[in-house]
C-alpha cells in the first residue's frame, strides 16, 4: 500500500488552523506522515501547531518564502518516504473520508497522477456560503460547465478552475516533484492543474470532500487588474512550458488546441482579447524574416495537422441552411471537435502507416532490382487527398504489382498489408 503524506503550508491562519489540522487527524484512513511548514507567520500559528505535535504532527518553521516555495519544500521533504501527497491550505477543511475515497483511484488501471474532488465554499464561521453569494454562484457555474455531455477535463479546466484550490490536490509525489509550483501570487494551483489536465492526468471524484474557506484574508481581492494580468502571464507560461511537448506529442497538441479554444468561454478571469494583444506584441517584436522562418519550420512529416483542413468538421455539421458558424451550438461545436479529433487520430495513424510502408518500399532490394527493368513505377504515385487515401492507393498498387507478387512468392518482396 503506498504511503500517504498530508502537508499544510501555514501562514497567519491561527484562527483556522485547529479546524484544518483536526480534519487531517480525524481521517478514516490516517496519513502516514503529517507535515506542517510555517512560512514566517506573524500571529501565534506556530504555538497552535505545537499543540498537535503530540499527535504526530511534524513542524518546520522558516522565514517567509511564499506559498509556492513552501509547498515545494513540503513536497520535497515528504517525498523521501511517501509516494502520495495530499495538500491542505491552513484555512481549509477535509471531509473525514477524503483519503479513504481518493486513494483507491490511484490503484485503478490507467490511474492518473492527480485526484480532485467536489467541494463547497464556507465562510469564516464554517457555515456554507449563501447560494446568492458571488463566490458560491461562481462555483455552481463552474461545475455546471462540467455537466456538459461532451466536455473534456482539459476544456473544463480552461473555462474554469473547477478544482478551485491547491487544497483539492492529492497527487503522486513524483509528479509533484517533476511539476513544482511556480511563483505566482494567485495561480500556482491553476497552472499546476492546467498542466495536469493537458496531460490527461486528472481523475475527478464527483463528491464533496473539501470545504474551501472564503474570508477577508483570501488572496483574491476586489481589484481585478493584478489577477487578470497574472492569468495572462500564466497562459503565456503554458505556451512556453509546453513547447517541447507540443512538438513531440500529437495527443498533447490536440488537448492544447481544445484548451485554448475553450478559454474563449472562460469564467476564471482570463481575458481572450488581452491575450491576443500580448501575442500581437510578441509578433511585433520579431522581424519578417524570423516570422517567415518560424512558419516554414513546421515539419510536414511530424505534424499531420498540415495534411487536412481544420474546419472540415464544422462544415460537416452544417444544417445546410443557416450560416455554418452560427448553426452549431456550444454542444454541437464540442461534438464536431470530438469528431475532428477522432478523424485526426485516424489520419495520424494512417500517416504513420504510410511512412512505414514507403520506407519498406525504399529499403526493398527486390523493388530496387525491379526498377532497373521498369517495374513498380505505379508505387511512386502520390494519389489521394488524405493520408488514409494515399495509404489505400499504395496498398492497392502494391497488391496489383506483378513484380511484388513474384518477389513475395520468392520470399524477397515487401509485404504492405
Amino acid at each position: 500500500m503506498p504511503r500517504l503524506a498530508a502537508v499544510i503550508a501555514s501562514y497567519n491562519h491561527a484562527r483556522y488552523l485547529p479546524a484544518a489540522i483536526e480534519s487531517v487527524l480525524r481521517q478514516t484512513r490516517r496519513p502516514d506522515r503529517f507535515l506542517i511548514i510555517d512560512d514566517g507567520s506573524k500571529d501565534d500559528s506556530v504555538e497552535v501547531i505545537r499543540r498537535y505535535e503530540k499527535d504526530g504532527v511534524e513542524l518546520i518553521v522558516q522565514p517567509n518564502a511564499g506559498a509556492h516555495a513552501t509547498w515545494n519544500r513540503c513536497i520535497e521533504t515528504v517525498a523521501r518516504d511517501c509516494e502520495l501527497v495530499s495538500i491542505l491550505n491552513s484555512d481549509d477543511i477535509y471531509a473525514a473520508e477524503r483519503f479513504a475515497k481518493c486513494l483507491p483511484l490511484f490503484d485503478q488501471p490507467g490511474a492518473r497522477s492527480v485526484v480532485c474532488t467536489g467541494l463547497r465554499m464556507i465562510g469564516p464561521d464554517d457555515s456554507p456560503l449563501a447560494a446568492d453569494e458571488p463566490r458560491a454562484r461562481w462555483l455552481r457555474a463552474a461545475w455546471a460547465l462540467g455537466g456538459a455531455p461532451v466536455i473534456t477535463t482539459w476544456e473544463w479546466m480552461a473555462m474554469a478552475n473547477f478544482a478551485v484550490t491547491s487544497s483539492n490536490i492529492v497527487a503522486r509525489a513524483d509528479y509533484l516533484l517533476a511539476n513544482p509550483f511556480r511563483p505566482y501570487r494567485f495561480n500556482h494551483d491553476y497552472f499546476f492543474l492546467s498542466g495536469a489536465a493537458l496531460r490527461d492526468e486528472i481523475a475527478l471524484l464527483d463528491e464533496v470532500l473539501l470545504d474551501y474557506r472564503v474570508h477577508p484574508q483570501n488572496n483574491i481581492n476586489t481589484n481585478p487588474a493584478p489577477l487578470l494580468k497574472e492569468m495572462l502571464r500564466m497562459h503565456v507560461d503554458l505556451y512556453h512550458h509546453f513547447a517541447a511537448e507540443l512538438e513531440a506529442d500529437g495527443a498533447v497538441r490536440a488537448r492544447f488546441y481544445d484548451y485554448m479554444r475553450a478559454t474563449e468561454h472562460s469564467i476564471s478571469s482570463f481575458h481572450p482579447g488581452l491575450f491576443q494583444l500580448l501575442l500581437a506584441r510578441l509578433a511585433a517584436g520579431a522581424s519578417d524574416e524570423s516570422l517567415e522562418q518560424l512558419v516554414a519550420s513546421l515539419d510536414e512529416t511530424r505534424l499531420p495537422e498540415l495534411h487536412d483542413y481544420p474546419n472540415k468538421a464544422l462544415v460537416n455539421a452544417w444544417d445546410g441552411q443557416s450560416p455554418p458558424q452560427l448553426a452549431v451550438n456550444l454542444a454541437g461545436k464540442y461534438e464536431a471537435a470530438r469528431e475532428a479529433r477522432r478523424e485526426a487520430e485516424a489520419d495520424r495513424q494512417a500517416l504513420r502507416d504510410l511512412a512505414r510502408a514507403r520506407r519498406e518500399l525504399l529499403d526493398s532490394k527486390w523493388l530496387a532490382l525491379g526498377r532497373l527493368f521498369g517495374a513498380g513505377r505505379e508505387l511512386n504515385a502520390d494519389t489521394g487527398k488524405t493520408p488514409a487515401e494515399k495509404l489505400d492507393h499504395l496498398r492497392t498498387a502494391a497488391g496489383r504489382s506483378a513484380w511484388l507478387r513474384m518477389g513475395r512468392r520468392l520470399g524477397a518482396g515487401p509485404h504492405l498489408e
